[in-house]
């Protein structure tokens, strides 16, 4: 796949259009690779047959699937291994109280919203919040990291001024609720993960078909979101080996965010 200059880019450009597509976790026919990539068939032809020379896709029966170089060097990313190693056993924790629920650990990452972690439940035949996935704009966890940003830019479909009354309710409250405004058939409630210095790096978030189930569960994100936090501010120094645990006795009752709520 070398080339230089413009043309490079526009191969590299290409590629990842690809590999987007393929990230959304189906096997692919090129037709619909092409298409849903904005290529010319023959060019994603030439690309998938590169990709798959290298590795990062795998092709079969005419059909393409991201292949296992592209998940591993994908899963050596380092907030996400950071952020998964300390979200294990919160998510499982919460997930083994709430029945099945979809839980879902989020990042920001180039103006878009990107699962890293979860635990995968009843809504996968819905919207399956497996890692890699983007959210759709507006969602509960971009709520949460955009309350934490100096200055947040509404999502597509929300006017500035509808977006900053939510960002506000959700700085008020440490926590956001989304109520079918994403994917119609689905709630969810977030709430913030704060690395050791106190910043917003990542909101976990519970997903339900079931409305009704979303209110009642604000305490218990709040608490799994606490245990992250304080998973992150035990992280052991660079180079020893992470062994990153839950807190030795679960956190309180909720008290408004210090770094989402802001003075008053």
């Amino acid at each position: 796949m070398a080339r230089s200059g413009a043309e490079g880019r526009g191969v590299l450009e290409g590629a990842f259009a690809l590999m987007e597509v393929l990230a959304e976790g189906e096997e692919v026919g090129l037709t619909r690779l092409a298409t849903d990539a904005e290529l010319p068939k023959a060019t994603a032809h030439r690309l998938l047959g590169q990709l798959v020379s290298l590795g990062a896709v795998q092709s079969r029966s005419g059909r393409y699937r991201l292949g296992a170089r592209a998940f591993r060097l994908g899963q050596a990313w380092h907030p996400a291994r950071m952020l998964r190693a300390a979200s294990a056993r919160p998510l499982r924790e919460l997930a083994s109280a709430n029945g099945r629920l979809t839980l879902s650990l989020s990042v920001a990452e180039a103006g878009q919203t990107i699962v890293v972690a979860g635990l995968r439940g009843e809504t996968d035949d819905v919207f399956p919040l497996r890692p890699g996935v983007v959210l759709p704009p507006g969602s509960a966890a971009e709520l949460i990291l955009a309350a934490s940003a100096p200055e947040a830019e509404p999502p597509e479909g929300r006017t500035a001024a509808s977006w900053a009354r939510e960002v506000a309710q959700a700085r008020e409250r440490g926590l956001a609720f989304q109520y079918g405004e994403c994917v119609s058939s689905l709630s969810c409630v977030s709430a913030p993960v704060l690395s050791a210095s106190g910043q917003v790096v990542a909101a976990v978030a519970a997903t339900s078909p079931d409305a009704k189930q979303i209110a009642p569960l604000g305490e218990y994100v709040a608490r799994a979101a606490a245990m992250i936090s304080a998973n992150l501010s035990r992280r052991p120094a660079t180079g020893a080996r992470a062994h990153l645990e839950r807190p030795a006795s679960p956190p309180g009752p909720r008290a408004p965010h210090p770094v989402l709520a802001g003075p008053h």
